[in-house]
């Protein structure tokens, strides 16, 4: 999969492998989540989900992936309503 600009993956170091058939492929490096400087608590209500709490917060719906990120949530889709969770900025 190609790394699009302004991913959070974007220059990232990888490592190149090559297969026994000549084809080579990329693995990604371990990315380390950043620390967020301040951060908020929220308590999700019924029905919100992540992309729509994050445009709603900061106006870009694509940054959902940080909100998940602060609370080292795998599947944002199990927060249910009344989960508390912490809000990056």
């Amino acid at each position: 999969m190609a790394i699009f600009a302004g991913s959070r993956n974007e220059g990232l170091a990888y490592s190149a492998v090559e297969e026994e058939d000549g084809t080579k492929k990329k693995f990604l490096h371990l990315r380390v989540p950043p620390k967020y400087a301040t951060q908020i608590e929220h308590e999700m209500l019924p029905k919100q989900e992540l992309d729509f709490l994050s445009y709603e917060l900061s106006g870009q719906a694509r940054n959902w992936w940080k909100i998940a990120e602060a609370n080292d949530l795998f599947w944002p889709l199990e927060l249910t309503q009344g989960s508390r969770i912490r809000i990056p900025f």
